[in-house]
């Protein structure tokens, strides 16, 4: 399972599920391997304007750097079968936590109460 708090994602594919945290060693082999900067291919991912040999890439470095072993041609069939648009969503998710590290879950979306406002079961009204 994915740890939100350190910025992990979970790719399904083929069956197997990868647990991806982005790492700066990660970062560095995508950059250098695409020819881009982090913040381009986010945009590119955000855009679907990034080509199959580069989404393999990432791919292939964000499941490699997380420790799993998998042939690069294997994942290129994997994302297809399971379709491109689920692993850009679950990669530029990578991207935006690596970038602006990942969004802290929310426990209750109830406002905080204020003092100077009635509860619903009191009244400020004379009886």
């Amino acid at each position: 399972m994915a740890n939100r708090a350190r910025g992990e994602v979970t790719l399904h594919l083929g069956g197997d599920t990868y647990v991806l945290c982005p790492t700066f060693g990660a970062v560095c082999e995508i950059e250098d391997a695409i020819g881009a900067n982090l913040y381009d291919i986010g945009r590119r991912l955000e855009n679907a304007e990034i080509t199959a040999r580069d989404l393999v890439t990432f791919a292939h470095a964000c499941v490699t750097g997380a420790g799993y072993t998998v042939e690069r041609d294997r994942l290129g069939e994997m994302i297809v079968e399971s379709g491109t648009h689920t692993v850009i969503a679950v990669l530029l998710t990578y991207c935006r936590n690596y970038a602006f590290g990942s969004a802290p879950e929310k426990k209750d979306d109830t406002p905080p109460s204020s003092d100077r406002t009635a509860s619903p079961t009191s009244s400020s009204a004379p009886t």
